[in-house]
């Protein structure tokens, strides 16, 4: 990219690049504003927050779809008994949110009468009598096998298979992850170059693309510990971890396309001409996310299809 060339974009595309980063900007505004109408914090992974919005920026009415489908929270509720996730994407599963919201919908008021009480304390007797007759019987069962790597099978086979989306959607949403780092990483690096005007063989091209996948790997492991770390209860390295083996292939596969196309395009079509402050630059940087989200896809099928990388994140 020359920053000195006196290249002037045609109108005609100038107008078409503004039209799909408009249609881009609507697309995140809609997100944006209807998380904000339903509270999604209260009843949604709030890492999926700024992923949705980032990616309707580029993958337009597919992450529409995708937010209205399978990820649009709740509508918000009178009591300050909000739902709030924190073992999974949208619904809340810790058994002492759920026994608060149980005793919450729960009347407070103690029987009214003697012949209430009196029939309570009679059904109680009676059951305790029942359990203790079962209760011999019941000892001799076979106790469910606490062996963690059957806990683990058993985790990633309920994880997989009770869920309420098909495998696509869930792989596309995975996708979207990787995606939210990759844009993020980009803006950065592309701003980071046009400032400090590094150059490898005369170009700016080249360390565009050093700079922003460094930044891209940054924001992409940070957006999926985000999501490991909340679902797995375990703040700290190990999660890190996790994140790194989960998103370093799914990321790398999203920029093939994504860098492939700006070589295409910078180096191919425009000949290193195309100026970073135009729109007709920002559309072909739309593109190219687009065409990584699709080099992403076969990596996350396989990844999530392996357990590396969390269906849900």
């Amino acid at each position: 990219m020359d920053m000195t060339s006196d290249y002037h974009v045609p109108l005609s595309l100038t107008v078409l690049a503004g039209i799909f980063l408009a249609l881009g900007a609507i697309c995140m505004l809609i997100v944006a504003g209807d998380i904000i109408w339903r509270r999604g914090w209260e009843s949604m992974m709030w890492i999926m927050i700024p992923v949705y919005i980032i990616n309707a920026g580029y993958m337009g009415p597919l992450t529409l779809y995708l937010y209205f489908k399978y990820g649009r929270p709740s509508k918000p509720v009178s009591s300050e008994m909000g739902q709030k996730a924190t073992g999974h994407c949208h619904k809340p599963t810790d058994p002492e949110d759920l026994e608060k919201v149980a005793d919450h919908d729960l009347p407070d008021s103690a029987p009214h009468s003697h012949h209430e009480a009196h029939r309570k304390g009679h059904d109680s007797a009676h059951h305790e009598a029942h359990h203790e007759s079962h209760h011999d019987s019941h000892q001799h069962h076979p106790t469910p096998s606490t062996d963690p790597s059957t806990t683990h099978d058993h985790h990633a086979h309920h994880h997989h298979h009770h869920s309420s989306r098909p495998l696509l959607a869930t792989i596309l949403i995975g996708v979207s992850h990787c995606g939210a780092g990759c844009v993020l990483g980009d803006l950065v690096g592309e701003w980071l170059v046009y400032g400090a005007q590094p150059r490898i063989s005369g170009q700016t091209l080249w360390p565009e693309l050093l700079i922003d996948y460094g930044f891209a790997l940054l924001f992409g492991i940070a957006f999926q510990y985000f999501s490991i770390a909340p679902m797995a209860g375990e703040w700290g390295p190990r999660s890190v971890w996790r994140a790194a083996k989960a998103d370093v292939l799914s990321l790398t596969s999203f920029e093939v396309g994504a860098f492939g196309w700006m070589v295409a395009y910078q180096a191919g079509i425009w000949d290193y001409r195309l100026d970073m402050t135009t729109w007709a630059y920002w559309w072909m940087m739309q593109v190219g996310m687009l065409l990584g989200f699709g080099t992403a896809v076969p990596v996350n099928w396989w990844l999530i299809g392996k357990g590396i990388k969390e269906p849900c994140a």
